[in-house]
């Protein structure tokens, strides 16, 4: 099954004996150091598991819920940095087993992907699935997700997210945002703020009450960015 874009590109093609690489590397390229000072493109790295719950109900299901987060992703953007005109959206999640091969929400997931490009909120979106680092887009890391485990689980998907925010925090003055509600995420969004300091912003889902490092981070001057429940937060 060979799957294209709107433009007729290969998003993925599922031949007999593997996956062609290129599914996993059509996210933007690296940040340059050339980029425009008025930083008019921005970069979403979404831990989608951890907002949504590993396990996704059904393939609409994880539509709706995606497409109801870009919107809100572009439209908070916007808001956030009003000279945007463009947003690259990287989902993070268990999409390759320990083959390489694409796992059952990736599968989901790349049928999905033209739907959510596009203009939204004001900016032109474009999403992709996070299978490689921004640092190294040609390596497929296998065994995002574990599945001949007694029970599915994910590995290196914190670390690719973690250090794609600061490879591209220091490539180039970029607009970032860290969008998780995982503690796990704060020391390298910290570091990435470090680097990229007023345009690096932690977005996370609302809180009943403060979190427990917010005071730190706000001495540091790091920007919590609350994100609706409704669009954020686990089903």
């Amino acid at each position: 099954m060979r799957l294209l874009d709107p433009a007729g590109r290969a998003l993925v093609d599922f031949g007999r004996r593997a996956i062609i690489v290129f599914w996993s590397t059509e996210a933007m390229p690296p940040p340059s150091a050339t980029a425009s000072e008025d930083a008019t493109q921005g970069l979403a790295l979404v831990d989608y598991d951890n907002l949504r719950g590993f396990r996704q109900k059904s393939r609409a299901d994880l539509e709706q819920h995606a497409a109801d987060l870009v919107a809100t992703l572009a439209r908070e953007f916007h808001s956030l940095f009003p000279e945007l005109r463009e947003l690259d959206v990287r989902f993070y999640g268990g999409w390759t087993d320990e083959y390489g091969l694409p796992s059952r929400d990736a599968h989901w997931f790349l049928q999905t992907l033209p739907t959510l490009r596009g203009r939204r909120g004001g900016l032109i979106v474009r999403p992709s699935l996070a299978t490689a680092m921004i640092q190294f887009p040609d390596l497929l890391l296998r065994g995002t997700v574990r599945l001949q485990s007694s029970r599915p689980r994910q590995k290196m998907v914190d670390g690719m997210l973690g250090c794609d925010a600061v490879f591209a925090s220091i490539a180039g003055p970029t607009p970032i945002g860290v969008v998780t509600g995982d503690d796990d995420l704060l020391p390298a969004t910290l570091s990435a703020h470090a680097a990229n300091p007023d345009l690096t912003v932690w977005m996370r889902p609302q809180l009943t009450r403060r979190g427990l490092n917010d005071r730190g981070l706000a001495e540091h001057r790091l920007r919590i960015h609350p994100l609706e429940r409704s669009h954020a937060g686990h089903a």
